[in-house]
């Protein structure tokens, strides 16, 4: 019998915040943000997620996505770990890698009329990036 793996994450919410860009001397490109997906219930707080976008998604999101802009992605979820510099404990935490974007609506509330979904290949670039240059 086949041991089935998966680990896959499909999300649709708004851009807490402008997004934060990266660039490394390897030309590789990092952007990072987090995504409030609101509830079934107006009553409840949203959920938030820090994404990951690397290379040619990074850019896409450093020049189309916005505080607030209304967003659909497809990652998994990976966990980060690096020593912290001032206690030196082993510390992690969860972030989604996207590996397709599609920009619903802009911050204004206009749907964009260009629909950037760029779907990646299931490659990591873990290499050009450590925790600890975290922003």
């Amino acid at each position: 019998m086949a041991t089935l793996n998966l680990n896959q994450i499909n999300l649709v919410g708004r851009i807490g915040q402008e997004p934060e860009i990266k660039y490394f001397t390897s030309g590789s490109v990092l952007a990072k943000v987090n995504l409030a997906v609101n509830r079934r219930s107006k009553d409840e707080s949203p959920d938030w997620f820090p994404l990951e976008f690397w290379g040619k998604q990074a850019e896409i999101v450093g020049n189309y996505v916005q505080k607030g802009s209304l967003i659909g992605i497809e990652g998994e979820l990976k966990l980060d770990e690096w020593n912290d510099k001032s206690t030196g404990m082993l510390r992690s935490k969860p972030v989604v890698r996207v590996n397709r974007l599609e920009l619903l609506k802009s911050a204004n509330n206009s749907t964009n009329s260009n629909n950037h979904s760029q779907p990646t290949s299931s490659e990591t670039h873990s290499q050009d990036y450590h925790q600890e240059d975290e922003f």
